[in-house]
């Protein structure tokens, strides 16, 4: 959904079987009827409930990279 440049998204709850709702695509996201971590689940589209690629920052892309490979390798 976008409203004059806002954009709404939406992740549904495995466990409340709730939808919620943000307009950030960035940082942790908590369900909030049950408070179940939502982060790692797919964006959908709030009107049309279409499932959306979100682009991470690259910042963001590398930083995870990072923590894997020193993680890998301290093993």
């Amino acid at each position: 959904m976008s409203i004059r440049g806002w954009k709404m998204y939406r992740k549904n709850c495995d466990r409340c079987k709730r939808p919620s709702f943000s307009s950030s695509e960035i940082g942790k996201w908590y369900c909030p009827i049950c408070n179940h971590d939502l982060t790692d689940y797919p964006f959908f589209n709030a009107i049309t409930f279409e499932r959306i690629n979100v682009r991470y920052p690259f910042e963001k892309v590398i930083n995870t990279y990072q923590t894997q490979y020193y993680y890998n390798k301290s093993k």
